[in-house]
């Protein structure tokens, strides 16, 4: 999977709190707007029941294969 080029480093971090905040069973953090908008355009994440955004399995996937580039850098 490709993650496209629209996002930056930083939608990618949000994506990661929501992730993380899931992960530990945490409330999910307020993310602003723009990058809600932007991470929901892009199917990465979406509005749950409550209204907090979580992480999509497409989103989860966009951080592993994120992960998987960023180590090939190191």
């Amino acid at each position: 999977m490709v993650t496209d080029s629209n996002l930056t480093a930083g939608d990618l971090d949000w994506l990661r709190k929501l992730k993380a905040a899931a992960d530990a069973k945490r409330e999910a953090p307020q993310i602003p707007a723009h990058v809600a908008a932007k991470l929901g355009k892009f199917g990465l994440a979406k509005a749950g029941a409550s209204g907090a955004f979580i992480v999509t399995p497409k989103g989860r996937d966009a951080l592993l294969d994120q992960d998987m580039r960023d180590a090939e850098d190191r």
